[in-house]
């Protein structure tokens, strides 16, 4: 099940499903560890011997953000019942503990006892192996711990009533389905003490009033050792957590006003998609750098892995795009963690976790020596990532002018990565060596990859200028032209009258795979490489749009000719992210007029449309239905949202009183 709403700190992160439950929760890193690893935390309700779980199928639940911040907001309705209820749910923005606010509405005309009920199943460090889940008597809460990391759960009542019952054992072990299970029947076992795999369950108890409401809190904080987490859950006591609720919720509201772009001419759904994508971008990165792909693990349930990874490229479009909102305070973290992690020749690896160690992979390298310094055919790694760094360092430079961070990073960054780019080419065609495209997918010399590194190394010789360094700048343009004119000769098919997805040399031929791909567009005019009307640029546009608007009924743009990532019928699925590209590419145009941005910023409805039901964007959609499919939330996805619509607002400024016709688009 996807991610319905994603609560994060930069250090400590949970995620929701569609029933509030908690699925994911990320401590000390934004992408590690996942000590519940899409398990359920489990919500139920008792009253007049009746119980039901909230993703009993009983309930009508509406989930989102509350409006201008990051606190989740879920009304839950069961008719049955006649209750109703209505969760806040807050990361605490100063520290490691979520809370939850629940008001229980009673809707009879008699005053009714209640009975909420809370479950807990942790895999810490995941693994369900060496738990233990012991309930404290002197704290009256329930501690799960292993090694350092411990995690309290406890709660109270409006009326100041704590935990009023609980219990601890096996879950899913030896035949047991969990302690949950305990709660059914309205009253649990108080068995106090497990270890292994194990589950909780605590009971909160109060009287309600004939149409009126009761309310209650819940909280977990999470640290490294008992003492520790005894401290913080002390703190939540002494501060409150409906002021912990409040702080949050008015911590978030200021950050996203001090910020706040005049989003006139937006519909209030597309002002919302954009305040949520904000908060999305912001609760996957990590303070001390990592910018992950994605929190949602839901893929780990059918597959080997999931998004919790940083890739640099998409890291680095995040970047762009903060520095773009105004946030560009936000991602200094990342150019160092680039720093930290940047291989000895100059180069970033595939993917990484969040403590800047080596992430899982796929990719492989040609000679018998992965890293074989200076003898190497084939890197396993996408050289555009690499790349893409350097140009959103100079984006993060012309939105800050930070000239004493720029000249820290770069012999370290910038040089490395820019000589790299250089010398990691074919002394005869000039293009790029082979390393894996944008999609992780083909071996070769992408279209993108080359727009990719002459972006990059553009960036470097801004950078070379900028500090006097005119050796390096000449010598970094000089290989920017050289790749331009060599994927130009190699890289245009006269055949498909466009730019085609990539190269392979072959027995000292060039051949070329012809397939048309969103991303060969997109990078030859988003990095510069070619006017927005060069004809080359056009016949490959006409391509995109012959070949990659889906007909289903979905519509959107998918990313390539016969693309099958998670097909699952005859159609390949349109992607939020392609789809946006071209909406992007068509407002930057210099034929683009006032009148048509209406037309423009109109097509921004087909992605609000698309969202998923807590108002998240998922990475690509179901051609037929519109369902989402894959990771949910994709950073990317929101990123490039955040993006087109700050583009809108600069092309209409341009277009109601121009200083200049021919304005283009430039990094």
């Amino acid at each position: 099940m996807a991610r319905a709403l994603t609560l994060g700190n930069g250090k400590f992160v949970v995620c929701l499903d569609n029933y509030g439950f908690v699925r994911d929760l990320y401590y000390p890193y934004v992408g590690l560890e996942n000590h519940v690893l899409g398990e359920k935390h489990r919500i139920g309700i008792w009253v007049e011997d009746k119980f039901s779980w909230l993703d009993d199928g009983t309930w009508e639940i509406t989930i989102g953000y509350k409006p201008e911040t990051m606190v989740g907001y879920l009304v839950c309705k069961n008719e049955a019942l006649a209750v109703t209820l209505v969760m806040e749910d807050a990361v605490y923005n100063e520290t490691t503990v979520f809370v939850r606010q629940v008001d229980i509405y009673n809707h009879s005309e008699q005053k009714r006892d209640f009975r909420l009920f809370f479950h807990q199943v942790f895999t810490i460090s995941e693994s369900k192996k060496r738990n233990t889940a012991f309930f404290d008597p002197t704290h009256n809460a329930i501690v799960h711990y292993k090694g350092r990391r411990v995690f309290i759960v406890n709660g109270r009542t409006a009326a100041g009533t704590a935990i009023d019952d609980y219990s601890v054992g096996a879950y899913a072990f030896e035949g047991k389905e969990g302690t949950y299970k305990d709660a059914e029947d309205g009253v649990l076992g108080k068995n106090a003490v497990e270890h292994g795999s194990v589950d909780s369950v605590i009971r909160f108890s109060m009287s309600c009033e004939p149409n009126e409401k009761a309310r209650l809190y819940y909280w977990i904080c999470a640290e490294e050792s008992l003492d520790t987490a005894y401290k913080l859950n002390e703190l939540v006591l002494q501060k409150t957590p409906a002021s912990i609720v409040h702080s949050t919720e008015s911590y978030w509201t200021a950050w996203l006003k001090t910020r706040r772009h005049d989003l006139t001419g937006l519909n209030k759904e597309q002002q919302r998609l954009f305040d949520t994508s904000l908060f999305i971008l912001r609760s996957h990165m990590d303070n001390r750098g990592s910018i992950i792909a994605s929190a949602d693990s839901a893929m780990m349930e059918y597959g080997k892995d999931d998004y919790t990874y940083m890739w640099p490229r998409d890291a680095a479009f995040i970047v762009m795009t903060m520095c773009k909102a105004g946030y560009a305070e936000t991602t200094k973290p990342f150019f160092k963690f680039c720093q930290d992690v940047l291989h000895e020749d100059g180069y970033l690896h595939h993917r990484y976790r969040s403590d800047e160690s080596l992430g899982s992979t796929w990719h492989a390298a040609t000679s018998q020596s992965e890293w074989l310094k200076d003898k190497i055919l084939q890197l396993p790694i996408q050289e555009d990532e690499s790349a893409s760094v350097l140009v959103a360092l100079w984006r993060y430079y012309e939105a800050t002018k930070d000239l004493e961070f720029i000249e820290d990073l770069y012999k370290p960054l910038i040089e490395k990565i820019a000589t790299f780019l250089v010398r990691f080419r074919n002394e005869v065609t000039m293009l790029p060596l082979p390393s894996y495209d944008l999609w992780e997918e083909k071996i070769g010399v992408s279209t993108y990859t080359c727009a990719a590194v002459y972006g990059g190394l553009q960036a470097a010789a801004k950078f070379s200028e900028l500090l006097d360094k005119r050796n390096h700048m000449r010598e970094y343009r000089k290989a920017a032209e050289e790749i331009k004119k060599a994927t130009v000769d190699h890289l245009y098919s006269e055949k498909q009258q466009s730019f085609v997805r990539l190269a392979t040399i072959v027995d000292d031929q060039i051949v070329l795979d012809e397939t048309i791909d969103s991303s060969s567009l997109f990078g030859l005019w988003y990095f510069g490489m070619f006017d927005l009307r060069d004809p080359l640029l056009q016949k490959t546009v006409e391509q995109v749009q012959k070949r990659l608007i889906s007909p289903g009924q979905t519509g959107g743009i998918i990313r390539y000719e016969r693309d099958n990532y998670f097909k699952t019928k005859d159609l390949s699925n349109p992607w939020f992210i392609t789809t946006l590209w071209e909406i992007q590419r068509t407002m930057l145009h210099p034929d683009t007029r006032l009148t048509d941005l209406d037309s423009l910023l109109a097509s921004l409805d087909w992605v609000v449309d698309h969202r998923y039901n807590s108002g998240v964007l998922a990475e690509q959609l179901d051609p037929y239905t519109g369902g989402s499919l894959s990771a949910t939330p994709l950073v990317w996805s929101h990123a490039v949202f955040i993006e087109t619509v700050l583009t809108y607002l600069e092309r209409r400024l341009e277009l109601q009183s121009p200083a200049d016709p021919n304005i283009i688009h430039e990094l």
